[in-house]
């Protein structure tokens, strides 16, 4: 369709430009000034808040690669900052047109700081109201925008038409909303879409998806059309309250690097009405055990706009289910919970079960209601999931009727195996896992049990759940879930979750220390790397996600001794013989 070609074609321009150097850049007080000569129609925009910032820290990045780096940056950046005029404490904007049909490559047109324009101009051919400087063979042309801001760019007539009479500056800052002003003021370089200056593509998209469902009745019938309704309202819902996309990028010689995403939603609109939470999703590593771990995630449900959107969801899934599997146990299940915290702790033998060190903590409004009713879920599985058996897919699922007394707590006992091996294919994905049978891969996600199985609880207002029926394992998880030596104080995590945003209602952490202190020896021994030495520990990589004020922000985070390790990890050959590929 035209526009996820589209969307693609916006989404690797602006990836590009984010992606030019790794920036260290101050953060801003709020959203640039440039921005007031940026037509408040624009399509897209690109922005670096502080110019000789961004010299400074190309130069920095640089550095920081080793022998990977290019010893032409610091050459290229000091020329830059030689050149007579420029105002080096002054922000930059690229404004972005793409074509309707959104073929081919946008035009771009800059807007560069100035403090002397007499002194920039200097030298350079003045002809039908342009200035012209030579490139090397390739012209650029630029005028005076007033405010200390030129226009510039390779097409005369663009340069020439471009409107910067400025006043625009309210504009984007309504545009940007509460999220985009978090992106605009928390990183070092940012971009961001405005989606009503794409709402004729976003209008022939959506008809083209629409006349799509007499294929999906003829290929899955009135119920799969249904499903397909109740998407495309989603969808249409999302594309007519959409204000602006934003990404951002920021980087700290010491901290690391941040990646942002957030997508604002016009004030009043259904949509940003699921979007008004305050969210604390760290409080919940005070529930779970302190413990080594490939990952852990935590997650804040209680605000009022996630509940709204958790009934709605609900309702729409029980209305599409044709199984009667959900009926009126989604309510119950889902609709419970408040929040929680999954983790997966890290195991030194990840092939007799690399999920079997996992553990759950759901906080819920009733244990005791959410308890029975995931029991009940349980003990109908069976007959509810028995149709699959045709497919060749065999389940065999059941919970205790009694508990069974660990640590003072009511544990009941879980399992839910699942024999694939007679499914269609199973053949082939057991050639592309080196030959192992469908029992050997799920012995090794899951142990002998070919299925999660562990034990189940009330502890205080939550639920605590594992993934083994080891008596110890779970000791230790409940403990925690009372809040007795839990993850709480981890430092490396306290190192990371700084770098990610405030009122978050989502929080994940992967542990990269762990992972390549688990992969790396295999890395060796199938020879991708020469030779592997275990690396101290680190502060993990971290997701984080915000949903307040009518937008949602997506962050990620790697912390600078992350990156380095994983760096040293890696042969620079590695990198060597992808050079000739790297065409920029």
């Amino acid at each position: 369709m035209q526009l996820l070609a589209g969307t693609n074609r916006i989404s690797h321009t602006l990836t590009f430009s984010l992606a030019a150097g790794l920036l260290s850049l101050p953060a801003l007080a709020g959203t640039p000034g440039v921005l007031d000569h940026v037509p408040s129609d624009a399509q897209a925009v690109v922005v670096v808040p502080n110019f000789g910032g961004l010299l400074n820290d190309i130069n920095s990045a640089n550095i920081m690669l080793g022998d990977q780096g290019s010893p032409m940056v610091m050459m290229v950046t000091s020329m830059v900052r030689g050149m007579p005029g420029i105002n080096l404490e002054g922000s930059v904007a690229g404004v972005l047109t793409f074509e309707e049909d959104m073929e081919g490559e946008p035009e771009m047109v800059a807007l560069l700081p100035v403090s002397d324009f007499k002194a920039f101009s200097q030298g350079h051919r003045f002809e039908d109201g342009l200035y012209g400087m030579d490139m090397g063979g390739e012209m650029l042309y630029f005028r005076q925008a007033g405010d200390g801001y030129i226009v510039m760019g390779d097409d005369s007539g663009l340069v020439r038409d471009f409107d910067a009479k400025g006043g625009n500056l309210a504009a984007h800052t309504k545009q940007l909303g509460g999220t985009g002003a978090q992106v605009a003021a928390g990183n070092d370089m940012f971009a961001y879409v405005n989606f009503s200056a794409f709402q004729d593509q976003i209008d022939m998209a959506m008809e083209e998806m629409e006349s799509q469902a007499e294929m999906v009745e003829m290929m899955g019938g009135a119920e799969a059309v249904a499903g397909f309704d109740m998407m495309l309202h989603v969808m249409q819902t999302i594309a007519n309250d959409g204000s602006s996309m934003a990404f951002g990028m920021s980087f700290d010689p010491e901290a690391g690097i941040s990646y942002d995403m957030g997508v604002q939603f016009k004030e009043g609109s259904t949509s940003a009405s699921y979007l008004q939470n305050a969210g604390n999703a760290g409080k919940y590593f005070d529930r779970v055990p302190s413990m080594d771990y490939f990952f852990a995630s935590a997650f804040d449900m209680s605000g009022s706009g996630i509940q709204k959107l958790a009934t709605e969801y609900i309702d729409m899934l029980e209305e599409i289910d044709t199984t009667g599997m959900l009926d009126g146990k989604m309510d119950m299940i889902m609709g419970e919970v408040q929040g929680g915290i999954q983790v997966m702790g890290a195991s030194d033998n990840v092939m007799g079960g690399l999920f079997t060190n996992m553990i759950q903590y759901m906080e819920v409004k009733d244990a005791d209601a959410y308890l029975e009713a995931s029991r009940a879920m349980y003990a109908g599985m069976n007959e509810q999931l028995g149709e699959l058996a045709e497919l060749g897919m065999k389940f065999d699922a059941a919970i205790d009727s009694e508990p069974t007394q660990i640590n003072g707590v009511d544990a009941y006992g879980y399992k839910f195996a699942m024999d694939m091996s007679e499914m269609e294919g199973m053949d082939d994905m057991g050639m592309a896992m080196g030959g192992m049978n469908p029992a050997m891969i799920m012995g090794m996600l899951f142990g002998a049990d070919s299925g999660p199985s562990g034990y189940m609880a009330k502890v205080g207002n939550g639920i605590v759940s594992t993934m083994t029926k080891d008596a110890e394992f779970f000791t230790k998880a409940s403990n925690a879930a009372a809040g007795k030596n839990t993850m709480k104080g981890d430092k490396s995590i306290a190192k990371t979750a700084a770098m990610l945003p405030k009122n978050s209602i989502m929080q994940t952490y992967i542990a990269a220390d762990h992972l390549m202190n688990t992969a790396g020896p295999m890395m060796m021994m199938f020879g991708v790397i020469p030779e592997f030495e275990p690396v101290e520990a680190l502060a993990p990589m971290g997701f984080g996600m915000s949903a307040n004020g009518g937008g949602v922000l997506f962050r990620a985070a790697l912390p600078m001794e992350t990156i380095q390790a994983a760096m040293e990890m890696v042969p620079a050959e590695m990198f060597e013989d992808n050079d000739e590929d790297m065409d920029f």
